[in-house]
C-alpha cells in the first residue's frame, strides 16, 4: 500500500522586472559626519556637509583666519530597516578592507589625537 501522493512541485518562479533611475534630486554629497541612532523600525543616520565661510577673514585687513565660519549643513537622513543595516555593515567592512589593501591603515579620530598631542621631545 502506497502513503498519499505527494503535492505537484510549485510552479518556477519569475523573478519580476527591475527597472532603475536616478532621482532629479540626486546629489553628490563630501560627508563631514553623520548623528543619529537606533529607533524601533531600524538606524535613523542623519548626513552632515561643512564648508568654511571666508567671507568675514576678507573683509580685515591684515587677514584674520579667526573670523572665519564653518557652516554645518544637514544634507538627508536615512532611515535604515534592520535587514538594510545589517548589508550597508557588511557592504562597508568589505570596502574598508578595500581601502585600506590599497591605500594604507586608516587612522581612527582617537589614534590621530594621540599622535598630535605627543610630547615631541619623546
Amino acid at each position: 500500500m502506497q502513503g498519499p501522493a505527494s503535492p505537484p512541485p510549485p510552479p518556477p518562479q519569475i523573478p519580476p522586472e527591475i527597472s532603475s533611475s536616478t532621482s532629479e534630486t540626486h546629489k553628490r554629497i563630501l560627508v563631514a559626519g553623520v548623528f543619529g541612532g537606533a529607533r524601533p523600525y531600524g538606524l535613523e543616520v542623519t548626513v552632515y556637509s561643512e564648508q568654511g565661510d571666508y567671507e568675514r577673514v576678507l573683509e580685515t585687513q591684515p587677514l584674520n583666519p579667526a573670523r572665519s565660519v564653518l557652516r554645518r549643513t544637514v544634507e538627508t537622513t536615512l532611515i535604515l530597516d534592520p535587514m538594510q543595516m545589517k548589508s550597508v555593515h557588511e557592504w562597508l567592512g568589505k570596502n574598508i578592507a578595500e581601502y585600506e589593501r590599497i591605500f594604507g591603515s586608516i587612522l581612527s579620530p582617537e589614534e590621530i589625537t594621540r599622535r598630535t598631542q605627543r610630547d615631541p621631545l619623546q
